[in-house]
């Protein structure tokens, strides 16, 4: 009887080495340490997106509530706008003018996703914050 297996080589080639593992580990690590900031920017600036697209829906509805009223009188978010209303990310109030002539919409953010991110406002002139 020939054996020519020998104990060390089995053991090397049965898996990998803490050094190894180690070093994919750091590997990851780094990886992730660079993707994460740059994955919650991108939420950010599409929950940004979203709420500016809200604001721009409300303001045609505001239009249209005007056209029909000849004033801005009795407009609310609530009705005009639910999915602004509703946004988890920002809070959304409409501040009538003078003689309920003219308004603006102002999103504040308020979840702690948008942390860091500026108020976004549009007025009845066509005013936005983000242009």
């Amino acid at each position: 009887m020939m054996t020519n297996i020998r104990p060390t080589s089995a053991r090397r080639m049965a898996g990998f080495t803490l050094i190894e593992l180690m070093i994919v580990v750091v590997i990851i690590g780094i990886l992730a340490a660079i993707a994460y900031p740059s994955y919650t920017r991108y939420v950010q600036r599409t929950n940004e997106a979203a709420a500016q697209g809200q604001i721009m829906e409300l303001a045609s509805a505001l239009e249209a509530h005007r056209a029909k009223n000849f004033n801005y009188a009795g407009a609310s978010i609530a009705v005009l706008a639910p999915k602004l209303d509703g946004n988890n990310h920002y809070a959304a109030v409409l501040a009538l003018g003078a003689g309920n002539q003219s308004y603006t919409i102002t999103a504040v953010p308020s979840s702690s996703v948008m942390a860091g991110m500026e108020v976004l406002r549009y007025t009845s002139a066509g005013e936005a914050s983000w242009e």
